[in-house]
């Protein structure tokens, strides 16, 4: 495995280097626009439009990865959010910005989906489920830390923008300079929807109104936090707190998921993760410590409830689909994700920032009524009847999904790292130039 991690640093650095200065990106506009005045609505429709690009680039840009080669597609996708980073602050308009998130979303999930493809490529039935886990540690700490960057410098100011551009430019070096060579997407095919609610509908309900849940707060915590009278710092501070939340109390989660029926312990994540998120509308002038301990609970169950979901629909599918109705949760959970900014930016528009808390704890308790009426009418499953829980982050696409270490029609090459560095085709093409150098030089190949 430390061979792997060795082989893999030139990509995990990169993935480092995106990660915290796409994070930073997201957060910071949302604290630009609410600093100079911008109704909450107009900013909930500007950030939407990057979760909508996200949802179609996950779409179209296997092509565009194919056409070109996973370093050059790479290198584009970086390339296209960094300029979008360094035009931000020069035209402060609501329709550029909005044209911008969206071509942003499409590149970002092609960056995903490079990145992940190139995961998989040295996956192998001995080593996947550390991979799996590794690249979500690796990605969502970058995630954290990218919020802490909005200490560096005066959101008004370009140079944050500038900062970002950086990063994400730099995420370029450590790939332009490595020999990995571009392995094959292969295509997932997700079960029709309909088909994976008849067999596990609390998972698709689950994962709909979680990715309502998620990228409002994504989109819509910097501007909460803004509204409430935070400073920069504090918001950085805010941000990352609830991020790694979610990190540390995945496990935990695991275990008890393990050990008791899914749907009882989704059942009290979602209770408690609303009633910490009503305790700061209702308690109303929190200390910041408190606000960030609230928060916390909040953020880190309600990020669990994702996985939760693929556990229980995993355990009522054959081996053979469940790499197909990850997919399908996954274009639940990107349905919920166009939702998400829009409805919690309407709310804050009608009666103040703290309508963010007020939205996320409706919505996970009309969860909870959704979860009570499933345990009343499915069976529950004992604990050996269940597959074995994976914390898995809904912020991957497909590509990554077929890692998930419970897929046992995993297609198993042979693959070594000779095979990551070691392109066949550039060896051809080497060979090709060297025999057209002795040629001209009157030497016969």
């Amino acid at each position: 495995m430390t061979r792997i991690v060795v082989a893999l640093s030139s990509l995990i650095l990169s993935v480092v280097l995106f990660a915290s200065g796409n994070a930073f990106v997201n957060s910071l506009l949302g604290v630009r626009m609410s600093l100079s005045g911008i109704d909450s609505m107009t900013i909930g429709s500007v950030l939407f439009f990057f979760a909508l690009g996200f949802v179609i680039g996950s779409r179209v840009c296997q092509r565009i990865i194919q056409r070109v080669g996973h370093i050059r597609a790479f290198a584009v996708f970086s390339a296209a959010i960094a300029i979008a980073a360094l035009i931000y602050p020069m035209w402060q308009s609501v329709w550029l910005w909005s044209v911008l998130r969206f071509f942003s979303g499409i590149a970002a999930a092609g960056l995903i989906m490079t990145v992940e493809s190139w995961f998989s490529c040295v996956a192998t039935e001995g080593n996947r489920a550390r991979l799996f886990s590794m690249y979500q540690i690796f990605f969502y700490s970058a995630v954290a830390g990218g919020q802490l960057l909005l200490q560096v410098a005066p959101p008004e100011s370009a140079v944050p923008f500038s900062i970002a551009a950086i990063l994400l430019v730099a995420s370029l070096i450590p790939l332009a300079m490595s020999h990995m060579h571009s392995p094959n997407i292969e295509a997932v095919e997700a079960l029709p929807m309909v088909e994976v609610y008849r067999e596990a509908p609390l998972g698709v309900i689950a994962s709909l109104l979680n990715g309502v849940v998620m990228s409002g707060f994504y989109a819509m915590a910097p501007v909460y936090a803004t509204g409430t009278g935070l400073d920069v710092e504090q918001i950085s501070v805010y941000m990352a707190v609830a991020i790694l939340s979610a990190m540390i109390i995945a496990g935990p989660i695991g275990y008890f998921c393990d050990r008791h029926d899914r749907a009882r312990v989704m059942l009290v994540a979602t209770l408690i993760a609303g009633l910490a998120g009503a305790a700061v509308f209702l308690i109303g002038d929190l200390s910041f410590l408190w606000l960030c301990a609230f928060t916390a609970v909040f953020f880190g169950l309600a990020a669990s409830i994702y996985s939760i979901a693929v556990a229980i629909t995993n355990d009522r599918m054959t081996q053979n689909q469940i790499v197909a109705a990850s997919a399908t949760l996954l274009t639940a959970y990107g349905i919920g994700n166009l939702i998400g900014p829009l409805l919690n930016a309407g709310v804050m528009n009608a009666i103040g920032a703290n309508g963010f808390y007020v939205t996320n704890s409706l919505l996970l308790g009309l969860l909870v009524v959704f979860i009570l009426r499933d345990l009343q009418r499915v069976p529950a499953l004992s604990p050996d009847e269940q597959e074995d829980f994976v914390a898995v982050s809904p912020d991957v696409l497909p590509v990554m999904v077929e890692l998930d270490p419970r897929n046992e029609e995993y297609d198993e090459d042979e693959k070594t790292l000779d095979d990551l560095f070691f392109d066949p085709k550039e060896s051809d093409l080497e060979e090709e130039a060297e025999a057209a150098q002795k040629a001209s030089s009157g030497v016969i190949p």
